[in-house]
């Protein structure tokens, strides 16, 4: 999991170059971010799904649906009780004033025959039986919290399906709005054998203000690009005026590197960035200058203790429009391209020895 649910950085989608700008906020606008603990062509990677929305101006979430890209193969055939990950979200309780809180538990597969998620199933998906359900299994201030995912292949995709409460629903307790969620799943996905670009989409659909009442006239869409094969490197190079060098290079299929800017993450402990099984130990200590078109990078770092580095690569995305018609076959508006983000292997680094 990550450690936080930051507000993207850019908007915009298309593969016309990168963006830099924050988002111009809106009624409604969701996010959503992929990340997968490997991106070689025909990995098994764990892939981790963050959407996030503006606290204070978006509207209420009704339903949102996730396609994984056309090329992805999957296995739902894990067996009812199976731990697939991990799920934390933030939701805004209206009976607390708006106080944000956190919810955490273990996402795992679901019995599709029980009644309380058929009837579930009916209400969010107009079908009481699919192909699998991954079930969020959260808990709020003691309280159990179960959102189930109904999961189906459908065509080329692998389609998630999750409908949440409004506020204004006399069955939620907290008056509970979501503003972030983020879950992976282990065991399920596999990457296409063939290189290339590859989009992962987020569909959502909100409540109109103050209602239980679903408006789909504010459905939005928005993706994720992933660039098959991709990396981020890190290799330590000599020590130069007291400072230990680190060195790597950013390369993402079908795309140039040239003005982006890594996050340095440092920590005592291993794993200090958030990856997509982890939300990472250490906290962000340094930034490297733009990068070049061939994405190469080099920074120096002079630790006090034992530390451990790891670059990261998060919250970019693409200019333009977003390229190709929706996988949900509507007309729906699509507002924008998230990166996938990646971090590097760790290098452990000791204090330097002074001169004499």
């Amino acid at each position: 999991m990550k450690k936080s649910f930051r507000l993207l950085l850019v908007t915009g989608a298309g593969l016309l170059g990168l963006a830099f700008a924050g988002p111009a906020l809106a009624a409604y606008t969701m996010y959503l971010t992929v990340e997968q603990s490997s991106y070689k062509v025909g990995a098994s990677p764990t892939v981790d799904f963050l959407v996030s929305a503006n606290q204070t101006t978006d509207d209420p979430t009704a339903k949102m649906t996730i396609f994984s890209p056309n090329g992805y193969s999957s296995n739902i055939s894990q067996a009812p009780g199976t731990k697939l990950g991990n799920a934390v979200a933030l939701v805004k309780a209206g009976t607390l004033g708006g106080s944000i809180l956190p919810l955490v538990g273990p996402v795992v597969v679901g019995n599709g025959a029980d009644p309380t998620l058929m009837a579930a199933s009916q209400r969010c998906t107009g079908s009481t039986t699919n192909q699998a359900v991954w079930v969020l299994q959260t808990s709020l201030q003691g309280q159990t919290i179960n959102v189930p995912d109904f999961v189906n292949k459908v065509g080329p995709y692998l389609v998630q399906q999750i409908c949440l409460q409004s506020p204004q629903d006399p069955g939620n307790a907290f008056q509970a709005q979501l503003i972030s969620a983020d879950f992976n799943v282990a065991g399920v996905f596999t990457s296409p054998s063939t290189a290339g670009a590859y989009q992962f989409a987020g569909d959502f659909v909100p409540y109109a203000p103050g209602t239980t009442t679903v408006n789909p006239l504010g459905a939005m869409e928005w993706r994720t690009y992933v660039g098959l094969p991709s990396s981020l490197t890190m290799k330590r190079g000599k020590n130069r005026a007291g400072a230990a060098t680190l060195s790597g290079k950013l390369t993402i299929a079908g795309l140039t590197p040239a003005g982006i800017k890594l996050d340095l993450f440092a920590g005592l402990k291993k794993n200090p960035a958030p990856n997509a099984t982890s939300g990472g130990t250490g906290k962000r200590v340094a930034r490297t200058k733009a990068l070049r078109a061939n994405g190469k990078y080099t920074i120096r770092v002079k630790p006090k203790k034992p530390t451990y580095y790891q670059m990261r690569f998060e919250n970019y995305g693409l200019a333009g429009t977003c390229q190709g018609p929706s996988p949900s076959g509507t007309a729906i508006p699509c507002k924008g391209t998230d990166l996938a983000p990646m971090t590097s292997s760790q290098i452990r680094i000791r204090p330097l020895k002074r001169r004499r």
